[in-house]
């Protein structure tokens, strides 16, 4: 189902988005210069966030799943009186917990949805999320199949590291965003995360890394895998700090240009932040950007 968006807020969002990539694209700069020390280390397990991370926040996809998809699942669901309305309840929260899943589960608990009929109950089930935005998102009209990213995969999966997706959206929704990309194939289902996966946990949250964590571990049949022998590449700040501060690797996409959600611009990321280990401009930059992953080893940043 298509949603509206009207022209102000489209011409808002372009604004923010450009204001973001040469901010961000400065601090790539001035990062060049800066020497880190790095120890190539073995890792086993490469996890991707799907989101403005598999594919650039720039093809508006992103706008149009949380200006649009989000807002009519409240308006419809909850029965709020306006797209505005429902909008000033859901942007706190996401900006909070960057899940919309998330957002809702804790904004129902604190009573803040309306009741859609009276007398009635606001009630947050995460399967009706997960089948309205895997149904409803318009996938294919922003997001195109991308060969290259393809052949990354390709080549990542034949290395023999262990390629688990971890999204703080629904699972059924993440796994049709991998589908139009070309890249579901490369990801085993028992190594697909969604947020329902982990609820009412989500990233950056320890508790959501550990459950990841253990599931890979009954699914790879290797009891030995610890977060420290995982990689995580994110677009989001929150999730990269989350990530590095589990004992993860951390690999900042910038998006293209250095850009980030709009609707949660604080989250955006920092190329030199401690946190980070490795940054790369789009997910098909990880090959020959990060070479080393061929033989199953990650420059993990050496603290000064």
């Amino acid at each position: 189902m298509a949603t509206s968006t009207s022209p102000l807020a489209v011409a808002a969002a372009a604004a923010a988005t450009t204001a973001a990539m040469h901010f961000v694209m400065r601090r790539i700069n001035r990062s060049r210069g800066k020497q880190q020390q790095q120890q190539l280390k073995p890792v086993k397990v490469l996890v991707f966030d799907i989101d403005d991370c598999l594919y650039p926040v720039t093809n508006g996809f992103t706008n149009h799943r949380n200006n649009g998809v989000a807002i009519s699942y409240m308006c419809e669901t909850y029965g709020f009186g306006s797209r505005d309305a429902a909008a000033a309840v859901r942007t706190p929260y996401f900006k909070k917990y960057h899940s919309t899943a998330k957002a809702l589960a804790v904004a129902c608990q604190e009573g803040a949805l309306p009741r859609k009929k009276a007398g009635g109950k606001a009630v947050f089930d995460p399967a009706h999320l997960s089948k309205y935005w895997a149904t409803k998102c318009d996938f294919t009209k922003y997001i195109a199949r991308d060969e290259p990213l393809i052949e990354v995969f390709r080549q990542l999966k034949a290395s023999g590291l262990h390629i688990v997706a971890m999204t703080n959206a629904p699972r059924a929704y993440g796994a049709v965003v991998l589908e139009t990309i070309g890249i579901r194939e490369f990801f085993k289902d028992e190594l697909l995360f969604g947020v329902d996966d982990f609820l009412p946990n989500c990233k950056p949250e320890l508790e959501a890394f550990r459950k990841v964590l253990n599931n890979v571990k009954r699914a790879t049949g290797d009891d030995t895998i610890e977060l420290s022998d995982c990689v995580m590449f994110e677009d989001s700040m929150k999730n990269v700090r989350g990530a590095k501060k589990a004992g993860m690797g951390t690999v900042l996409v910038v998006a293209g240009g250095g850009l980030h959600d709009t609707n949660c611009m604080e989250d955006a990321g920092i190329v030199d932040d401690p946190a980070v280990d490795h940054v790369i401009r789009v997910a098909k930059d990880i090959l020959p950007s990060l070479d080393c992953l061929r033989s199953k080893q990650f420059p993990f940043k050496v603290k000064q």
